[in-house]
């Protein structure tokens, strides 16, 4: 089967279609941004599927994982969270914020009552038999570019896969697209990532995701962990992104990995409606007049028009009886690339000052 660069998957409000002419797919990324404090308490994951909804977002994203299959007994600090003041194992950071298994279900069923999408990174084949049931649409996280097992068993469940590449070399992007397609898997989104937290303006190389789509035949997107709520998100739908994927908190001081680089709820509602702009701004990219240009067409684009009363049988002649000029209400002239045929020809009827002149005017 040849490569998809669009698909469709079924939402609460009906199909939705995903690449092609369709709007982008924002992914309102909680992560493990729901976490205060209490592993049991999902009152606060509610509230951010209701803020996603209400920001006019298209899916909600959480984390789905176990520590011991994701990394190794003794993997040490991150450099990044210590630089944020998290001075502890990555182990332990990611244990803390563990979303209970029998947490997702009613996680899922909230998100879909209040028209979202549900989706889940899961990060080991068990953590997947758990979120597969609840979403139409898988999302591989970055470093999981290389487990393999997970892409194809992500491709066997016939549902799309969106994919982020940060810290991937070209070949791992190449190798994980061919496992996931010499798996089954025909539907793909591939999202320029850049392993960063935060990722520098300079490091985001936005270009690159059109590049991704047209090389694997994929729907292009963009998982932005970059510091500003609006500058990536709107550059890469202007540059052809049909999946945006943000982290958004309730609280940038709260605990744990992600909340200080993550955008307020106002930022994600302001990002979601400027992308809508946006793509209204893009157009079809064929130039044209628009509908709204109208009447300015014929009111201001200047035409040959009388600049004083001409008579039945008087010569044109530029400067005395007509010029270049803007019409406004006035009866539009010929176009001015028609005045060299015009000058110095008799009209064959009277023509009133700010009427416009045309050949269909001349005498025989």
């Amino acid at each position: 089967m040849s490569p998809e660069t669009a698909f469709s998957i079924p939402t609460p409000a009906g199909s939705r279609h995903i690449g092609g002419d369709a709007p982008c797919f924002v992914i309102a990324e909680v992560g493990t941004n729901w976490h205060f404090g209490d592993s049991n308490d999902d009152s606060v994951a509610r509230q951010m599927i209701e803020l996603a909804a209400e920001a006019g977002c298209d899916a909600v994203k959480f984390q789905t994982y176990r520590p011991e299959t994701v990394y190794v007994a003794n993997p040490g600090e991150s450099d990044y969270l210590s630089a944020a003041g998290i001075r502890r194992s990555i182990l332990d950071v990611i244990r803390e914020r563990m979303m209970p298994a029998d947490m997702l279900p009613g996680l899922a069923e909230h998100a879909r009552a209040c028209a979202l999408v549900f989706m889940s990174s899961c990060f080991s084949l068990e953590d997947f038999a758990l979120v597969d049931p609840l979403t139409p649409i898988h999302k591989m996280a970055s470093y999981e570019i290389t487990l393999y097992p997970l892409i194809e068993a992500i491709a066997r469940s016939g549902k799309p896969m969106i994919m982020s590449t940060g810290a991937a070399a070209p070949q791992d992007v190449a190798w994980a697209v061919d496992c996931y397609r010499a798996a089954g898997g025909t539907e793909l989104s591939i999202l320029q990532c850049t392993a960063s937290y935060p990722a520098p303006d300079e490091a985001m190389n936005l270009r690159a995701l059109a590049a991704l789509g047209r090389e694997f035949g994929a729907v292009p997107g963009l998982s932005d962990h970059s510091p500003h709520a609006l500058h990536a998100p709107f550059a890469a739908v202007a540059l052809g992104a049909k999946v945006i994927e943000k982290h958004f908190t309730v609280d940038k001081s709260g605990p744990g990995p992600d909340h200080f680089n993550s955008i307020m709820p106002d930022e994600l509602a302001a990002m979601v409606r400027g992308i809508r702009a946006i793509e209204a701004m893009l157009g079809d990219g064929v130039k044209k007049v628009e509908p709204i240009e109208e009447e300015l067409h014929a009111f201001a684009r200047r035409r040959v028009q009388a600049i004083r009363d001409i008579a039945a049988g008087e010569a044109l002649v530029v400067g005395q009886n007509i010029a270049i000029l803007r019409p406004g209400k006035r009866v539009p002239g010929a176009h001015p690339h028609d005045l060299p045929a015009l000058s110095g020809q008799r009209v064959s009827r009277e023509i009133a000052t700010g009427d416009g002149v045309t050949l269909a005017d001349l005498a025989p």
